[in-house]
């Protein structure tokens, strides 16, 4: 009976240990996998994504707008209105004119018709500051980019030599060449982001310009460039093998 019982123990002993060391294992291989991608990857990496992750942020948000509400428009606001929707000096002289004519409270013909519309003005100075403060930004995106590209192809190139010559093993070969491409999946998708806003920006200011607000050209054509910028970037992370 007493070799039955620590027979016994001695077996639950063992089953216990064994279900410890798989279940620990399997909870301990997920992490580590993750952590040690992380971890193989460089300084200067890290800060590239961090540089195009905040692209997001002043790719966001671009068009500042006007909302005009209510009727009371008046001669001032009538004239002012004239030059926002692109027009010249005689057209605010004769909008202002028949503002006064018409009233402070019912405003010029053209000024009735936003204020009912709730007509919504893209601001141009603070639109096209915006777009400045994208295309700096992405400047610095850009340099570093191609500089930590520089240092990845160069290291794969001497990684594979070092593999071939049995330096290394397979097995640092691809912890380190997965944390290259997982640098490159990450700055890929913050840069598709800023690129899917870049694209907002123009249907915006397409959309301004069918409802008659004019001088907008000069800003599609930034957000163009800047939306083909993105895309020819984006073109040059590809998939290490």
């Amino acid at each position: 009976m007493r070799k039955v019982i620590v027979t016994s123990l001695l077996l639950a002993s063992m089953g216990l240990g064994a279900c410890t060391e798989t279940t620990g294992g399997m909870a301990g291989g997920g992490g580590v996998g993750l952590a040690s991608v992380s971890a193989q990857k460089t300084p200067a990496e890290r800060q590239l994504e961090a540089d195009a992750k905040s692209l997001n942020q002043v790719t966001s948000n671009i068009i500042v707008r006007n909302t005009l509400e209510g009727a009371a428009v008046g001669a001032l606001a009538g004239c002012g209105l004239v030059l926002l929707m692109g027009g010249d000096g005689d057209d605010c002289a004769r909008g202002a004119a028949l503002g006064a004519v018409a009233g402070g409270v019912a405003g010029n013909q053209v000024g009735q018709a936003a204020a009912a519309k709730k007509t919504e003005l893209v601001k141009r100075d603070q639109v096209l500051a915006n777009l400045k403060g994208v295309s700096a930004k992405l400047n610095g995106v850009e340099t570093s980019l191609r500089a930590v590209l520089r240092s990845q192809n160069s290291e794969i190139a001497s990684l594979k030599r070092q593999l071939a010559n049995k330096q290394i093993s397979d097995a640092s070969y691809r912890a380190r060449l997965n944390a290259i491409n997982a640098n490159r999946r990450t700055v890929d998708a913050a840069l598709a982001t800023s690129e899917r806003n870049m694209s907002t920006t123009r249907n915006e200011l397409q959309a301004a310009s069918k409802g008659g607000q004019k001088n907008l050209a000069t800003l599609s054509s930034a957000a163009a460039s800047t939306q083909a910028r993105l895309a020819r970037n984006r073109k040059l992370l590809a998939i290490a093998n």
